[in-house]
């Protein structure tokens, strides 16, 4: 099994699979951390919807998957900000642009003879079709999320804790959280390669609500699911090559599973 193992690891799709792992597996869950605490958690589904409407499109007009992802991506959101200036509703908006994306993918799919079977590859992803152009992404995409929490670690946490005390404070709320919803959408935007449209949230969300459950401060909370996610990734993508099955589908289950085990602990502590 071992002498496999090591095999596996002289292809090159297997190397950049690893890589794609480690690097997202260390970032993303940052990304989640904003999800979750900023209350974005419905705008995900939007985004996700903005994925199936990327993919028609790079489809019917031959174009490289990601790239007109992020952009479709980060046209949704500036929309959702022009609909939401004030960012007190966020929800209602995304919600209105996830139906709209739905439609509009439904339309196009239909007017461009994007054949169904491809439409749904989409939803499901893999790590080994990862190439360099890919990589180089990713590499960016954790460069930056991660520097902006270290940077600006202080008016995120006032933020999280109140937008009209960060305001008082100085804090420039409307551009933290256009620069917050701008980070989101292109992390969902690339996870959807790594695992697909419907498990991003393994690798994004899952890490952070479980290390969340037994957490003293924020950022305890953004370590702590940095680490969760690169045990989980690094795990998952080994067990995934052992075994001979999808990525995703192991990922998916080991994070489901140390979310419950984090909160088995969280309340057992609370019984003590």
């Amino acid at each position: 099994m071992l002498d496999n193992l090591l095999f596996l690891f002289t292809l090159k799709p297997i190397i950049y699979g690893f890589i794609g792992m480690v690097i997202s597996g260390l970032s993303f869950p940052l990304a989640g951390v904003i999800i979750v605490r900023n209350g974005l958690i419905p705008m995900r589904y939007m985004l996700m919807h903005g994925v199936i409407l990327g993919g028609i499109f790079s489809i019917a007009l031959n174009l490289p998957l990601v790239p007109v992802v992020m952009l479709l991506n980060l046209v949704l959101v500036a929309a959702m900000v022009l609909l939401n200036k004030n960012h007190t509703s966020l929800s209602a908006a995304s919600t209105a642009m996830m139906v709209f994306t739905m439609g509009l993918a439904s339309l196009l799919g239909q007017v461009f003879d994007v054949p169904a079977k491809d439409t749904l590859e989409i939803l499901w992803g893999s790590p080994f079709a990862l190439v360099k152009g890919d990589l180089l992404i990713l590499a960016t995409l954790a460069v930056i999320v991660t520097a902006y929490v270290v940077i600006c670690f202080k008016p995120i946490s006032m933020l999280f804790f109140d937008h009209d005390i960060a305001r008082s404070s100085g804090v420039n709320v409307g551009f933290h959280n256009t620069l917050m919803l701008l980070i989101t959408a292109l992390i969902i935007s690339v996870a959807m390669k790594l695992l697909g449209a419907l498990l991003i949230d393994a690798l994004v969300v899952l890490p952070v609500l479980g290390a969340s459950k037994n957490v003293k401060s924020l950022k305890s909370m953004f370590v702590r699911s940095s680490v969760t996610g690169l045990i989980l990734s690094v795990l998952g993508y080994l067990i995934a090559l052992v075994t001979n099955l999808p990525v995703s589908g192991v990922l998916a289950i080991l994070a489901a599973a140390a979310y419950l085990i984090n909160l088995a602990i969280a309340k057992i502590k609370s019984k003590k």
